[in-house]
């Protein structure tokens, strides 16, 4: 049983079958599982073993007392646990989506995402869905407490390249819905993340037409909304944080001109 109840924010705890047990006064969802087989679309060696099971994920959590708080900000809390693995060389992964425009505004919805336990490879990209032409490829290689921000226009896709199961958890506009077809019309991101000689390289996909050179993403704290790494993105919620980037995206953009600028 590993306990990640103080980076999570509440408490729970992750079995040793991969299920996490959420406890008194934390709203339980049922998990929402993705087999291999809803994968299949986007993995690079379609046809070869792996898990059946890919993932978890247990959307609108967090403390019952919260709830309409939450609500109130148009916001919603998930978990979600990635077992380890691979299927043929590449890492067990999430299927990857872009998200929608968000009401009266011209950017798409922003996420911002934080490990909470084992170690995350998020890969991002701006672009591709129409012509192919990715403009900006993003690989962030993140460990325990560090945040990650989806800024809007990318879509992304998050990989367990480790031996544990990765555990990372998300804030999103509740009204917010996944957009999974372009990734899979074009077999998955611009880039697959393999093992190669017990290494992570990263592999074009002949789908695309362009493939700009991955770049790294460094992991940082977003002082100008209250988010730092190491701190529970779900305390720093309840202790004040500016999450409104997440609903109004178009009310910050020195935010996105900040986060793009120093990851570019």
């Amino acid at each position: 049983m590993i306990d990640i109840s103080e980076i999570a924010g509440f408490e729970v705890r992750l079995n040793e079958s991969g299920f996490l047990e959420f406890g008194e006064g934390v709203l339980s969802p049922h998990p929402e599982a993705r087999k291999r087989q809803d994968a299949v679309d986007v993995l690079l060696y379609s046809e070869q073993a792996g898990p059946d099971t890919l993932y978890l994920m247990y959307r609108g959590t967090g403390l019952e007392k919260d709830r309409i708080s939450m609500i109130n900000a148009g916001l919603r809390y998930d978990i979600t646990v990635i077992i380890p693995g691979k299927i043929g060389f590449e890492y067990v992964k999430t299927v990857g989506h872009y998200h929608p425009q968000a009401p009266g505004s011209s950017y798409t919805y922003p996420e911002v995402y934080q490990v909470l336990h084992g170690k995350a490879h998020f890969l991002m990209q701006k672009g591709g869905h129409i012509s192919g032409e990715v403009e900006d490829f993003v690989v962030a290689d993140f460990d325990k407490g560090d945040i990650l921000l989806i800024p809007p226009h990318y879509a992304h896709v998050t990989v367990n390249p480790g031996s544990e199961p990765l555990v990372i958890a998300n804030w999103i506009a509740k009204d917010c819905s996944s957009v999974y077809e372009p990734i899979r019309a074009r077999k998955g991101m611009a880039y697959y993340d393999v093992e190669y000689k017990g290494q992570s390289i990263f592999m074009p996909n002949d789908t695309y037409s362009e493939h700009p050179k991955p770049r790294l993403e460094k992991p940082r704290d977003f002082p100008e909304v209250g988010l730092y790494r190491e701190r529970s993105i779900y305390g720093s919620w309840q202790d004040g944080a500016d999450l409104g980037f997440l609903v109004k995206p178009h009310l910050y953009e020195s935010l996105w001109d900040g986060v793009q600028g120093k990851s570019g």
